[in-house]
């Protein structure tokens, strides 16, 4: 029971559902802490740790680990890229970009940000970055700005070259350019008074937090970002939370694995809508910001050249006219296998999901499991168009048989926690959350 007590307690803190890390992880860090603290029985501890703010954060430390590195899951900072030149600027000159990283964990995201905004050729005084975090450890490495092998993950590090400095031993130290464009702030995401005197921003990154929230605290975040981002601007999630229940002024904007949702300036009761397209007309955006009076948004010192991979992904857009599109759920493509070619018909039908033509999307991956009724990651794909196009009850059941197929198979896994959770089935998502708690230790 007093276990049960102390999941209850962090559960109230800082709103963390026990099932999405573990009962034994929490074991873990308590054993931790009551060594650190001299201490055998666990009642004791309990005590402690409800009369003593200070020990309370220090097993909130040993709880949240960060997992984080540079440029994780590039597309949104590609998309973010897209969005700044080729829609913000034209229409905010001498304005400054607002953007807000929550939370930051050390730093990578945050800083990932500023990178790919000077990339882009934003002027450095006209956008600033707040990045908050509840952990104070997690915070004191971000301010140092110095980082191992583990915060490069990505294969395209070009970056790297260009804005740190090697100290030893694969150890790297981000330059002043780019720090100086981060400012930390030390807070508790479900505090009432949680940035609560900020002015609105234009892009929030709130990625991979959700999912570890009960519902109570997921509903309580998503109505704070909902405040914390003014009308029109920019709202990315991570890709295990492409099913939140989101305000009807959110609607998906359609950019494969970016994962982002535009606020409209409509009142909900007004607007029905489930999703919509960004469409950019880069040749005439071009032409506008050429005659825009915000020139002194735009560096005038020389550019760093663009990482590789991102080029290559921009300049695929322009060749398809601008449009610049997010589906609100992921295409979920199965690792490249030399030995195995893909169906013609699946790899048609993400690239329709890819394109929002969802009608056609769906038909194709119909076709495909006609002949391959065996393959998970079809059905996962089938769900997610479905979920899309706002029929959840059948993309549930399509998840459901995936995981008949293959009961490990992640994607499917979180998109039926979610729904089970959206329409109030809260025995079912738990079951499915203790499954994937299974396979993340």
């Amino acid at each position: 029971m007093t276990q049960v007590a102390i999941e209850a307690l962090l559960r109230k803190k800082i709103g963390l559902d026990a099932l999405t890390i573990g009962s034994n992880t929490i074991t873990r860090a308590v054993n931790r802490r009551m060594a650190d603290c001299g201490l055998t029985d666990i009642s004791i501890y309990l005590t402690k740790l409800q009369t003593s703010a200070t020990e309370l954060e220090e097993l909130i430390e040993a709880v949240v680990i960060p997992e984080t590195w540079f440029f994780r899951d590039r597309e949104p900072f590609v998309f973010l890229r897209h969005y700044v030149v080729l829609e913000w600027l034209p229409k905010n000159p001498g304005r400054t970009l607002r953007v807000l990283s929550l939370p930051c964990s050390t730093g990578e995201e945050p800083f990932s940000i500023a990178i790919a905004l000077l990339d882009a050729g934003l002027n450095p005084r006209n956008f600033s970055i707040d990045a908050a975090d509840i952990s104070k450890v997690a915070l004191k490495k971000a301010d140092r700005a110095v980082y191992g092998r583990n915060s490069f993950r990505d294969k395209n590090l070009d970056f790297r070259d260009r804005y740190f400095t090697e100290l030893a031993g694969d150890v790297y130290q981000l330059n002043d350019l780019v720090k100086g464009k981060v400012n930390f702030i030390q807070g508790n995401i479900l505090d009432s008074y949680f940035l609560v005197n900020q002015i609105p921003y234009d892009v929030i990154f709130c990625r991979n937090v959700l999912i570890y929230f009960d519902e109570a605290g997921r509903s309580q975040t998503v109505q704070l970002l909902n405040l914390l981002l003014k009308k029109t601007g920019i709202l990315f999630l991570g890709h295990s939370e492409s099913g939140q229940k989101l305000p009807n002024q959110f609607v998906a904007v359609r950019h494969s694995l970016a994962f982002a949702y535009r606020k409209t300036d409509i009142l909900p009761q007004q607007v029905q809508v489930k999703e919509e397209q960004i469409n950019i007309n880069y040749s005439r955006l071009v032409r506008e910001s050429k005659h825009a009076e915000n020139r002194e948004n735009i560096r005038s010192y020389k550019l760093p050249s663009v990482d590789s991979k991102s080029s290559t992904s921009y300049q695929k857009y322009s060749r398809e006219g601008g449009n610049s599109q997010i589906l609100s759920v992921r295409a979920i493509a199965p690792p490249p296998d030399p030995a195995k070619s893909a169906s013609a018909d699946l790899d048609r039908a993400r690239c329709a999901a890819d394109r929002g033509e969802l009608q056609e999307a769906a038909k194709l991956c119909e076709t495909y499991l006609s002949q391959n009724r065996t393959n998970a990651d079809a059905y996962v794909l089938l769900g997610q168009v479905y979920q899309a196009s706002g029929d959840r009850q059948q993309a549930e059941q399509f998840f459901q048989k995936a995981t008949y197929l293959k009961p490990d198979h992640y994607q499917a896994l979180i998109h039926l926690a979610l729904l089970k959770e959206e329409r109030g089935d809260h025995v079912g998502a738990a079951i499915v959350r203790r499954r994937i708690q299974r396979m993340e230790k």
